[in-house]
């Protein structure tokens, strides 16, 4: 029998794996909920997320391990920033009870910067600071931090203990960030953004580029660290939001080149963009990704039909998701979800497929999750049967 690692990279070279490489994409949310903890008690105890995640990887037999860093992306939500000197650590907050769930404060001055919701990742400000781009002018105030010194982080330390678990076993995939739509929308606003892609072209291009500089330090953390590949691309990129067009003139050129990146500092691309992508998805294939993830179907936003794409990309880029994790994976029942998983193993497998979903909720019940699981090893077994 193959390695996770060997069914990962086999599908990736689009040949036939001895079973369709797994990655459920459980949700911090159901993780939580699954080792009987609340959702905020992560910022109070990031360790004990990191050891939740690691039995959830190994209940769901995950042979694509997606990092999740969480508790450390909480300054993110609160500097309206991807990257930031000073608010860069767990250890510089401190958090006390409040009445409907955590308060945020600064450790060294005792400022309170926000709140957590009871049973919430959501890190609320308690003053939304306006974006950080304005102008051109303030396109310098986008932080670059080398990779040097992010290795030092906690989150990047994080990364490095799942290479020594998981290291040579598992496919381990980290994010390292937003190319270019989600910029926009981080650094602008998100009305702005929406406008300014069609009429500020330029200080869109000027934010991507500057950003790019620190993509770059990210992926070279990525590698120095261990793990096999990186995802990066766009939740908001695709037509759910942008035309084609935008996609095309100011989108993809910032994915291609973030890809062209990854593969020089020799690792593998997962190319990640949500809802609408099906009028986009051959430029998705030209930027060289190694796999492309979403691939959301209408009943959860979408509109990709898995045996379609596998036909117009399949035999250049693997694919990965597909299946519904609100409206099938959720309610269920088992049966259900066992056979909508048998059928997109059917449309896109067994080779240049990893059979994923689009981040499964709390309250999933774990024999919803186990079902994907089994349609996998039954699928393999027919397999085998037929060629015997």
């Amino acid at each position: 029998m193959a390695s996770s690692l060997q069914r990962v990279l086999d599908a990736i070279a689009l040949k036939k794996p001895d079973k369709v490489p797994f990655h459920s994409y459980a949700s911090p949310e159901l993780v939580m909920q699954e080792a009987g903890h609340k959702v905020h008690e992560m910022y109070l105890d990031p360790e004990m997320f990191f050891e939740s995640m690691v039995a959830s990887h190994r209940l769901y037999q995950e042979d694509y391990v997606g990092v999740r860093l969480d508790p450390y992306l909480i300054a993110e939500q609160l500097t309206h920033s991807y990257e930031s000197r000073d608010l860069e650590s767990l250890d510089e907050l401190r958090f006390t009870s409040g009445v409907d769930g955590l308060v945020i404060h600064r450790k060294r001055t005792g400022e309170e910067l926000g709140r957590v919701s009871f049973d919430s990742k959501t890190a609320i400000p308690l003053k939304r600071p306006p974006p950080l781009v304005q102008s051109a002018a303030d396109i310098e105030k986008i932080l670059i931090v080398p990779w040097q010194e992010l290795v030092q982080r906690p989150r990047w330390s994080i990364i490095a203990r799942y290479v020594k678990l998981f290291g040579g076993e598992r496919f381990i995939n980290v994010g390292v960030g937003a190319t270019s739509a989600n910029l926009l929308d981080m650094y602008l606003g998100t009305e702005r953004a929406l406008i300014a892609a069609l009429i500020e072209p330029d200080l869109c291009r000027a934010i991507i580029d500057r950003h790019f500089e620190q993509l770059k330090e990210r992926i070279q953390a990525a590698r120095a660290v261990g793990v096999n590949g990186v995802t990066t691309g766009d939740a908001c990129a695709s037509c759910s939001f942008f035309s084609p067009n935008t996609y095309r003139d100011l989108f993809f050129p910032a994915h291609k080149r973030a890809i062209d990146f990854i593969h020089e500092q020799g690792l593998l691309a997962t190319l990640h963009i949500c809802g609408r992508v099906s009028p986009i998805l051959d430029w998705m294939s030209q930027t060289g990704a190694d796999i492309i993830e979403g691939l959301d179907p209408a009943s959860a936003g979408g509109d990709v039909v898995l045996g379609d794409a596998k036909r117009r990309v399949g035999k250049r880029r693997c694919l990965k998701g597909n299946l519904d994790a609100v409206h099938v994976i959720l309610p269920g029942p088992a049966e259900e979800v066992y056979r909508v998983a048998r059928e997109a193993i059917e449309a896109a497998g067994p080779g240049g497929f990893i059979f994923s979903t689009e981040q499964i909720p709390r309250g999933t019940p774990r024999e919803h999750v186990l079902a994907m699981v089994q349609a996998r090893d039954d699928a393999a077994a027919s397999t085998r049967q037929l060629k015997g």
